[in-house]
Order: structure tokens, then C-alpha cells, then sequence
């Protein structure tokens, strides 16, 4: 196996969103490969760490050289291996969001507490990436102390830190407020009830994954854009838990929060019928799929393929949505015929 590390300059400042959106798709990628590592910014200066089979992380390198988002590129590291110093691909960056930090693949290498022992740096590459850490320009990401931030995230933190440990049946109050470093007075002055930091928590988690996923629909597509998304989301199966909750939540109109969650629902809908009229225009997808009748297979595939991610233990969320997507979008290019072959005559009661 190789290691390269490297170091860069972007040519343009870059948003939160795209390198959420660098992370979500270099992720992926990397994963297919078989590439791990690191990518760490902080301004606009980049350190870079790539390791696999050697052939693949040159040819993975060559794609960053080629990449006109980078300039200055230098090597400061190219060695084999015997073992990887990273288990998988993850980005570090300084976001302006606090919840930027919940998108699948983000490390927070750079927030106090992070391990300097010999052990940590095992490898040449190891101590780079220690040493970035420690520079003076680092910490590479923003807000880690929590008087710097606002009750209102510090409460939605805690409620996302609780789901992941217990679930949306161990949910309480108290459980969010002590792992926001709260009072339970104190998230009530933001938050009246459980069900509104609920609410919250599942807009605010939803947008901190999809949003920097969203221009795929316009570059590849909405349904590459739903396979990003169940990718990410297949990450998070504490979202999806919450989401299912709030669906269920949604179904009951006298609920508190059933409006908010049904218009939300109804804003993904439209999301995904304008992103497939859109596909229709540019020629992704066939004049011949109703955009209104394509949006409904595909959300009827998105939302029971979660659901049956969360009840049984042999479903491959992400293969499983590939595959009837493929088959489904083969459908889109025929003509519907009403189907007969499931027809059953009715006896004639007389």
C-alpha cells in the first residue's frame, strides 16, 4: 500500500455547503476505491492524506493535481505502507455552522482533547497531520467552547448527542439538557416542550445533511441526489429513527407539530417533482415520466426502504435503492399500459 500527503491552495474561497458537498461526494468515491484519509482545510490552505493500493492512490492523486479547484500542489509524503493510519475518508474544516460538524465524514480532528501520545502518530503521516493540528492556524474548526454558542444549537446538540445514545423513545428533556451542558429551565426558554426541540432538531439535522447534497440535483440528478441522501442518511440511523417518528407524528392531525411536519414533507415532495421536471428538460430522464407520478414511486422507494433499514437487519439501504431505481427509471422510458394480468373476475351475485 502508498501514503501521499500533500499540501494545496484553493483558487477561490469555497462555501460551507461545497465542502460539504466535496466531503458527502469524496466520500463515496473514495469508499468505491478503496481510499482513505484525511482532507483538512483551513482558509485556504489544504493538507491532504491518501491511502490504498498504490496504482489507485496515484491515480486518486493525478485527480487532485487535474482538479482546478487546487493550485500549489506539493507532495510532502510519498511512502509505502504496511497498514493504514485512517479507517476510512473524513474532512476536516472550519464551518460556520455549528451543525455543518454532523454531516457524515466530518472530523473534528482540530477541538481540544484530541490524542498527541506516540501512539497517535504511528505513522510519518500521523504526525503531519498532528503537527497541522497544533500549528498556529489551527484549530481548522470553529466554536468548540460552548459559551460561544447560542442556547438555542447548544439545545439541538444535546437533543442529536441524546438521540444517538437512546433513541426517540429514551428521548426526554433532561437528556438533552445534560448532554448540552443545560438546565432543564434553560431549554425551556428556547424550547416550551420536547416536541418543539424535536421539531427543530429534525429540520436543523435534515438541512445540515441535505442542503450541501442539494446541488447534485442540478449536476447528476435527483435521483443521484436521493442516493447521496440515503447514503449519508444510511450513516445516521438516529435520523432516520427521528424521521420515522415525526412521520408517525405527521399521520395525526391533532397532534402538536403534525402541521409542520406534514408541510415539511410536502416541501421535500415538490423538491423532488421540480428537480425531475428539471431532469426532463436537461434530458437526464424521459419527456415520457410524469414528474408528479415520478416523484411519488421514488419518495414510495426512498421512505419504505428506510423504514425497513430500521425493522430488519439484512437490508442494504443504498443497494437495495440502486437497483429499483434502475429498474424504475427503465420504466419511465415506455408508455404506461393499464395492467390486466392481476385482474381477478368478480362472481356474479345474482
Amino acid at each position: 500500500m502508498r501514503s501521499i500527503v500533500y499540501t494545496s491552495t484553493q483558487t477561490r474561497p469555497i462555501t460551507d455547503t461545497e465542502l460539504a458537498q466535496i466531503l458527502a461526494v469524496g466520500r463515496e468515491k473514495n469508499t468505491a476505491l478503496g481510499v482513505t484519509g484525511v482532507l483538512a482545510h483551513k482558509g485556504d490552505n489544504c493538507l491532504g492524506i491518501l491511502e490504498g493500493d498504490d496504482e489507485v492512490v496515484g491515480a486518486r492523486f493525478d485527480q487532485v493535481r487535474r482538479d482546478p479547484r487546487h493550485t500549489n500542489v506539493r507532495v510532502l509524503l510519498d511512502e509505502p505502507i504496511g497498514q493504514r493510519a485512517f479507517p476510512d475518508w473524513s474532512m476536516a474544516f472550519q464551518p460556520l455552522d455549528p451543525l455543518m460538524q454532523q454531516v457524515p465524514g466530518f472530523s473534528d480532528l482540530f477541538a481540544p482533547g484530541q490524542p498527541s501520545d506516540p501512539d497517535f502518530g504511528m505513522t510519518r503521516a500521523r504526525g503531519l497531520l498532528d503537527w497541522f493540528r497544533r500549528h498556529p492556524l489551527a484549530p481548522l474548526t470553529s466554536k468548540t467552547a460552548d459559551e460561544d454558542e447560542a442556547p438555542r444549537t447548544r439545545a439541538i446538540n444535546g437533543a442529536i448527542i441524546a438521540l444517538h445514545d437512546g433513541g426517540v423513545t429514551r428521548f426526554s428533556l433532561e437528556v438533552a439538557a445534560t448532554h448540552a451542558g443545560m438546565s432543564v429551565a434553560e431549554v425551556l426558554e428556547v424550547f416550551p416542550t420536547d416536541r418543539a426541540l424535536l421539531a427543530a432538531t429534525v429540520e436543523r439535522w435534515t438541512q445540515a445533511i441535505s442542503e450541501p447534497l442539494a446541488p447534485l440535483i442540478a449536476e447528476k440528478g435527483t435521483v443521484a441526489f436521493m442516493h447521496a441522501l440515503l447514503t449519508a442518511h444510511a450513516e445516521e440511523p438516529a435520523l432516520m429513527e427521528l424521521l420515522a417518528a415525526s412521520l408517525a407524528t405527521a399521520a395525526d392531525a391533532t397532534v402538536d407539530g403534525a402541521d409542520y411536519y406534514r408541510s415539511t414533507y410536502r416541501r421535500f415532495r415538490q423538491m423532488i417533482r421540480d428537480g425531475l421536471t428539471s431532469d426532463v428538460r436537461e434530458g437526464r430522464e424521459p419527456a415520457t415520466m410524469d414528474p408528479i407520478r415520478g416523484a411519488q414511486q421514488l419518495l414510495a422507494l426512498y421512505d419504505g426502504l428506510r423504514l425497513q433499514s430500521l425493522l430488519t437487519a439484512d437490508t442494504d439501504l443504498v443497494d437495495a435503492f440502486d437497483r429499483a431505481a434502475t429498474r424504475m427509471r427503465r420504466g419511465w422510458s415506455e408508455q404506461y399500459e393499464q395492467p390486466s394480468f392481476w385482474d381477478i373476475p368478480v362472481a356474479d351475485p345474482r
